[in-house]
């Protein structure tokens, strides 16, 4: 008998691959749309920088640059529940703020993505950009 699975959760084992690190998102790059406060955005991972179609997960650096209130980014695959637990919190004092996180990848219909939430204080008009390089995948 096979065990369901969460949301989120893949049957396994997984094989790990090395990747020369690579930048597959840049919102301060043209046009240099920030993350606004208290919004969800899908990014795509698969096919850029050498993640492959049967990859689960990713292996990532998530790095914030200028934010303009204190936050943190939940990060999940599109399609599924955003987590209770942040990649990442930053305060204003941070110009600059990174963390390393493997993520599974998620099919919204237009290929596989991670979907960002950015979570500020009610009511805030804030923004923040986001930087994701991979480092490596997971795939059978």
């Amino acid at each position: 008998m096979a065990l369901a699975l969460a949301p989120g959760e893949a049957a396994g084992p997984y094989n790990f691959f090395v990747l020369a690190p690579c930048r597959v998102v840049d919102t301060r790059a043209t046009p240099g749309l920030p993350l606004l406060a208290n919004t969800l955005r899908n990014f795509p991972i698969v096919g850029s920088c050498g993640v492959p179609i049967n990859a689960t997960a990713v292996a990532m650096n998530v790095t914030i640059a200028q934010p303009t209130d204190f936050g943190d980014l939940r990060i999940s695959p599109a399609g599924q529940p955003v987590p209770l637990a942040s990649v990442i919190n930053w305060s204003t004092t941070h110009s600059a703020l990174a963390n390393g996180a493997i993520i599974p990848l998620g099919n919204d219909g237009l290929g596989n993505h991670v979907t960002v939430q950015c979570d500020m204080p009610l009511g805030s008009l804030g923004q923040v950009h986001l930087i994701i390089d991979v480092m490596g995948y997971f795939a059978l």
